[in-house]
């Protein structure tokens, strides 16, 4: 069936004129309508993913500035880490050292006016710390003090063997009061010293 489009002219133009603008008002929504399911849902799905990606990216970008942050944060705990250990390491003495040690700690003791009845490092009890088939050994030997003297003077000489080049951990530590003199204490602890050995000790 063939329109005849002259007809149809004809036929458009003998409408009046409010028939002639419902049927170009119809037209126009239908041109309309398919401009909205051709062209702009397309777009619409378009752009919604685009959103969804810029989302994603974001969330990315936020994610990698996290990291970065960890990661710095993570190489300052490193560097403070090497500079603890490079410090603990200028305090851990050779083994040969010993006698050396215990006239320090004499000499320290000395200087604040504590009196040393004890100073013995007990060579049976040394702990080794490190594998048997390391190059560099590390060994706990524990040194026992019992001295007498102030208070506070005792605490001056355990701060400064803490910040002498000495490595030690303190342990069994026991005051007890000189019944006889008020400002005089008597002390008793063990301090372990942290000793290094190059060649086996």
């Amino acid at each position: 069936m063939k329109l005849d489009l002259n007809k149809i002219l004809e036929y458009f133009n003998n409408l009046n004129d409010k028939a002639r603008y419902g049927i170009l008002g119809g037209v126009v929504f239908i041109i309309i309508l398919i401009d909205v399911f051709l062209l702009f849902l397309p777009q619409l799905n378009s752009i919604t993913s685009i959103n969804d990606q810029i989302t994603k990216m974001t969330a990315d970008t936020e994610q990698v500035l996290t990291d970065r942050q960890r990661i710095g944060q993570l190489r300052k705990n490193l560097e403070a880490n090497r500079l603890e250990l490079k410090e603990l390491s200028g305090k851990v003495r050779p083994i040969q050292e010993v006698p050396a040690i215990l006239e320090t700690i004499s000499s320290i003791a000395n200087e604040y006016g504590i009196k040393l009845d004890e100073l013995v490092p007990e060579k049976d009890k040394q702990e080794a710390l490190s594998s048997p088939k390391d190059l560099t050994k590390y060994y706990a030997l524990p040194v026992v003090i019992k001295a007498r003297g102030g208070y506070h003077m005792f605490g001056h000489f355990l701060n400064k063997m803490e910040n002498d080049d000495l490595y030690f951990i303190m342990k069994d530590f026991i005051i007890q009061n000189d019944a006889k003199n008020p400002n005089t204490h008597s002390f008793s602890l063990t301090i372990k010293l942290i000793l290094v050995s190059t060649n086996g000790g």
